[in-house]
């Protein structure tokens, strides 16, 4: 089995409820072992955009990185992000894998504030 932690977040107006209907669907071919709830942040870039909703999941699943990373751009066009939404700053829904396998992808989102806070509400659900 294979183990990732990954990033969601969106910022469109239906931003919670495509976090919660995007987790659904993670379930169907992976296994949550552990999330946090989702919570809120600030844009971590320079231009202005909404405020996002945000969860991190550890999983564990059968599949390989290329075929849930297709997955996972599919649930995102599904969602409506498209290059348009992407350049006007709203972004219907972002899923990212930030860690396979014990390797780290996505060290530059580890600086983020909403990584660092999605980090210790996994610790603290890990903890309990």
């Amino acid at each position: 089995m294979n183990h990732a932690l990954i990033s969601l977040a969106a910022n469109d107006e239906k931003k919670e409820i495509t976090i919660a209907c995007t987790l659904r669907q993670i379930e169907d071919y992976c296994i949550i072992l552990n999330r946090t709830p989702v919570y809120q942040s600030k844009a971590a870039g320079e231009a202005p955009q909404p405020a996002y909703a945000n969860a991190l999941l550890q999983i564990e699943t059968n599949q390989e990185y290329e075929e849930l990373r297709s997955r996972f751009k599919s649930l995102e066009q599904d969602a409506g992000r498209t290059q348009a939404s992407k350049k006007s700053g709203i972004i219907p829904l972002d899923i990212d894998i930030i860690s396979w396998n014990d390797t780290l992808l996505k060290s530059r989102d580890m600086e983020y504030e909403y990584m660092k806070t999605g980090l210790l509400l996994l610790a603290e659900s890990n903890a309990r």
